[in-house]
């Protein structure tokens, strides 16, 4: 991977190039030798970068922070199967599915916790309809694309879904995806 993006216009925001190339630096040596444990797929997933006028472009960021975090991803879930053995690999997997199924199934604006009237969380529509689209991936095999997942965005809302609880879930359905991209 290139440390070099290319740039936002002068006028326009990208993400700062200092933090960009640090964690570009790290996921490098971790790259080159899977010894290294200095970042993972999901540190990768939810990396967040200052905003700097003329940064690195967003998207071509994204894009390459998506491929490497796919990339680590298949090895982690490759190591996690070869310390548990295919038995135990299988049962994680399934437990993981049921956690993710049991969100998908429970009524709607009831699924996560509520942030509350005063504090803002994430649209509890939108959410819904991505549980949804998620349970109708695991009930009847409808496709659904890890990218279409990690990057989902939610509108704030008072008294919407507490964040933290709907990116822990979001977390575990790409895990998911990745685990079922390798043939489980």
């Amino acid at each position: 991977m290139s440390n070099t993006f290319p740039k936002a216009n002068s006028n326009d925001f990208g993400y700062d190039t200092v933090q960009v190339d640090e964690l570009v630096a790290k996921a490098r040596l971790q790259f080159t030798d899977a010894s290294n444990q200095l970042v993972t797929a999901k540190q990768l997933r939810s990396t967040e970068f200052d905003l700097n006028k003329g940064g690195y472009s967003i998207s071509a960021v994204d894009s390459a922070l998506d491929r490497l975090e796919d990339t680590f991803a298949d090895r982690e879930i490759k190591l996690l199967r070869e310390s548990l053995g295919e038995q135990d690999f299988k049962a994680y997997t399934f437990r993981l599915s049921d956690l993710v199924w049991g969100r998908c199934v429970r009524p709607r604006a009831k699924r996560f916790a509520s942030s509350g009237f005063l504090l803002r969380g994430y649209s509890k529509k939108q959410v819904d309809a991505l549980a949804e689209r998620v349970g109708r991936h695991i009930s009847a095999a409808q496709p659904l694309a890890v990218d279409s997942v990690r990057r989902v965005s939610f509108r704030g809302k008072r008294g919407g879904y507490s964040e933290s609880q709907v990116d822990a879930f979001i977390d575990s359905v790409v895990e998911l995806l990745q685990i079922e991209a390798q043939g489980l």
